[in-house]
């Protein structure tokens, strides 16, 4: 018994680090995506088009599939505050600061995910991940800053600045909340409705407040795009969180920096320094770390795989 459960767990296990490549592949293009809608559209427009279309493909995964009653408080505060109100606020924020400060400070959803689940949730890591939580996480400030820690001014920019901390801090409220009931009812039923409630509530706003919206050919292809990679995003993100628990799950997301860094370099020509490609490996090393202390060991003694989601 004892044995199987260890076989489990280590399969449950790589499905949530292979979930962990998936997920930050699908993240790292919404930055780039979402910049060339900035061409045409605002932030609020670009952001609450793109998710609601995300939440009507993600229907299209079994569509028979409907929402158990308990689960709906759950997917109506993922919506709203997840995918909704966090979303806007790191919209507007981002419009407001400058972009240094803007990738250093979305950096903060680390941290509060953390923070919560180990304070609330009682997650805790095995020995000697917290060493390479904090190697993952030296990675992301150098990917960030390219260590030109001279360019980043919380002063400067200060109203948008706040406002990407309080949505990193709604974030890591909400993925404490997918971590500690995506086991009961689900990835693709969280997935699912959490986008479409959440793209729902910007549009009605953007309707009130008469935003306009510029719709090319070529603007409607990377709506497509960005709501694809928010779909994706979104269900291998929540899947992960249930085999992984929040934590390790938000360590290895981190991997949505190195790819981000790679889209933006092929469609938007950014450059990416030898600073930044040492981070990036940094990032990838960590992850792969944690996966060979995590996988092969079998479930902590102290608690089992439901406790963890």
């Amino acid at each position: 018994m004892k044995q199987q459960m260890r076989r489990r767990w280590a399969q449950e296990t790589t499905r949530g680090y292979l979930y962990t490549v998936i997920c930050p592949v699908c993240s790292g293009a919404v930055p780039t995506l979402f910049k060339l809608l900035l061409v045409n559209n605002g932030p609020v427009v670009a952001s609450g088009v793109a998710m609601m279309l995300s939440g009507v493909l993600l229907q299209a995964y079994r569509p028979g599939l409907k929402p158990p009653r308990g689960s709906i408080p759950y997917l109506l505060f993922l919506g709203l505050v997840g995918a909704g109100l966090a979303y806007v606020i790191w919209a507007t924020g981002i419009s407001e600061t400058t972009a240094v400060n803007a990738s250093l400070l979305a950096n903060a959803e680390v941290l509060f995910t953390a923070l919560i689940a180990y304070s609330v949730l009682g997650e805790r890591l095995r020995k000697g991940q917290a060493a390479v939580g904090l190697m993952i996480a030296a990675g992301i400030v150098i990917v960030s800053t390219n260590l030109d820690l001279s360019r980043v001014q919380f002063l400067q920019g200060l109203v948008g600045n706040l406002l990407i901390i309080l949505s990193m801090v709604l974030w890591g409220v909400e993925n404490n909340v997918i971590a500690a009931v995506a086991g009961r009812f689900g990835a693709p039923v969280m997935s699912k409705f959490r986008n479409l409630v959440g793209g729902v509530l910007i549009v009605v706003v953007v309707l009130l407040l008469g935003l306009p919206l510029k719709l090319t050919d070529y603007d409607a292809a990377v709506f497509l795009l960005l709501a694809l990679a928010m779909s994706g995003t979104t269900y291998f993100f929540i899947a992960g969180i249930r085999l992984l628990g929040a934590v390790r799950m938000i360590l290895a997301y981190s991997l949505s920096t190195v790819f981000g860094a790679a889209f933006a370099l092929l469609i938007l020509g950014e450059q990416i320094t030898g600073a930044q490609l040492a981070g990036g490996l940094i990032i990838v090393t960590g992850v792969y770390l944690f996966y060979r202390r995590d996988a092969p060991s079998g479930p902590p003694l102290a608690s089992s795989r439901s406790d963890m989601t």
